[in-house]
């Protein structure tokens, strides 16, 4: 693929983590109700934590902004890999019917993953 695709990929993606995590840090938006009972209450269970939402949020800010500026990029994509796995497994055994946003970011992580492998080389080699 061409490397503005993966230029605008890696901007989309620091957009919608960055909004997202902000918009729970600050409060600027709702918790999303979700059509499963499970899910509701799994997400409320997280909130009541008083810190794990506040972090996550913190941690989607950081990766967001690392990925906008395009410092620590690959860094950022490899801490966000885990954030993305579990928006995947939240979807796929809690809300099934609303999977298509977290797909689309766990897709693009990957995508952004694969697209810096040569650089991730180094660090996956067994001695």
């Amino acid at each position: 693929m061409n490397k503005k695709v993966f230029h605008v990929l890696r901007v989309i993606l620091g957009l919608i983590i960055t909004a997202s995590g902000a918009g729970v840090l600050f409060e600027l938006m709702p918790m999303p109700t979700f059509s499963s009972t499970s899910a509701n209450e799994f997400m409320k269970s997280l909130e009541e934590t008083g810190y794990f939402m506040q972090f996550l949020s913190i941690v989607k800010i950081a990766c967001g902004l690392a990925l906008l500026s395009n410092k620590f990029v690959k860094l950022a994509l490899v801490v966000f890999m885990p954030v993305s796995i579990n928006m995947m497994m939240f979807h796929i055994f809690l809300d099934f019917a609303s999977i298509m946003g977290a797909l689309m970011i766990f897709g693009i992580n990957i995508s952004l993953l694969v697209y810096y492998s040569q650089d991730y080389r180094a660090i996956l080699k067994i001695k």
